[in-house]
């Protein structure tokens, strides 16, 4: 029996106790590693991307040619509420380093503040019923129990009919070592509590993580307990009786969390799997524009800091490891030919910069 079998034959009271996480994240060690990328510079792609008008064409541009116009939907709702948001991680490493995607890129993140993030969350259905064409083709989702979406009245982005849920929770892809019994909850818990919302066929989903002010009297206790807390907030996910709104607000009372507005801001528990700590509100706010795709887009106060702290002081240059998501090969999967799937890129492209270029 190795340790992670171990782990899930624990009582639930010592898997969920932040005490017993916090003591297995110190043994492992690498979890309190700060998460920077500083990889050895790929001389041959940084001298190709920095001295070359180097083009991406294809299903890989059709997809970040989708993202774009989403972005620029979300833009066009926070401008219309007031809203703030930034570009984040990878999306904001393109924005910095190659004025929109990275070359390879095929995901796409932003950030919002909690107020707004909420904000965003409750008019996003209604302003995507205005139009059938967005109501048909974009799903939203945001659970908030193991097979539950807080959306009730827009599509989700797990689409079963589709297939999306099989693929990225495929119980047969779940680890080997683990217990058959959890086998079936397991691949679940990649499902994203944060917001996300996409383009249902072809797929693309641009996530949006939430961020919360932190009180500087918690800064500390944030900085040793986050991690743990929510490891033990998503472990609980999983069970039949977890209440999201009961779990999140005893976690966010006990971080020292607040929606009022202070000097230091973190990554929320029900976020992505970034974590470097807390930060000054000033490296994010106020939030300034930048040019993506074409596009003045909205990015952190000082994104030249943050992208230090992400992916180290390297971060203008081509590393050798580099990820994708696979999103061109599992399009493929929905359409007869490349050509066909193009063809869909193009009219969803399309139709969505129709709406965004007369949006009101």
């Amino acid at each position: 029996m190795n340790l992670t079998e171990l782990y899930y034959k624990l009582p639930k009271k010592i898997r969920y106790s932040e005490r017993f996480i916090l003591f297995c994240i110190k043994l492992a060690k690498p979890f309190h590693k700060k998460k920077t990328h500083e990889k050895e510079i790929n001389y041959t792609l940084n001298y190709l991307f920095k001295s070359s008008d180097v083009k991406i064409e294809g299903t890989l541009r059709n997809i970040q040619l989708l993202y774009a116009e989403l972005l620029r939907f979300i833009d066009n709702i926070c401008k219309k509420y007031n809203l703030d948001y930034c570009l984040a991680y990878g999306t904001l490493l393109g924005a910095i380093r190659h004025d929109g995607f990275i070359p390879w890129d095929d995901d796409c993140d932003i950030i919002m503040i909690r107020n707004d993030y909420n904000k965003l969350i409750e008019v996003l259905p209604s302003e995507i019923n205005k139009h059938k064409f967005l109501k048909e083709n974009i799903g939203l989702t945001k659970l908030v129990g193991f097979r539950e979406n807080y959306f009730n009245n827009v599509k989700t982005l797990y689409d079963e009919e589709l297939g999306h849920d099989v693929y990225f929770h495929d119980y047969n892809k779940a680890p080997k070592q683990f217990d058959s019994k959890y086998n079936e909850k397991l691949p679940n818990l990649c499902k994203s509590l944060f917001l996300q919302i996409g383009w249902l066929k072809p797929m693309v989903r641009l996530d949006i993580f939430p961020y919360d002010y932190i009180e500087e009297k918690s800064l500390n206790h944030y900085d040793k307990h986050y991690r743990p807390a929510k490891v033990s907030f998503r472990n609980f996910f999983a069970d039949d009786d977890f209440s999201y709104e009961k779990e999140f607000n005893k976690h966010f009372d006990k971080l020292g969390l607040t929606l009022e507005k202070t000097k230091y801001v973190g990554e929320g528990i029900d976020g992505s799997d970034e974590y470097v700590g807390s930060y000054d509100s000033s490296m994010f706010f106020p939030v300034k524009t930048h040019k993506f795709e074409g596009y003045d887009l909205k990015c952190p106060n000082k994104s030249e800091e943050l992208l230090k702290r992400w992916y180290g002081e390297s971060y203008m240059s081509i590393p050798q490891a580099i990820v994708m998501h696979g999103y061109s090969e599992y399009n493929s999967r929905f359409f007869d030919s490349i050509e066909d799937m193009n063809e869909s890129f193009k009219l969803a492209i399309n139709e969505l910069k129709k709406i965004n270029d007369e949006f009101e």
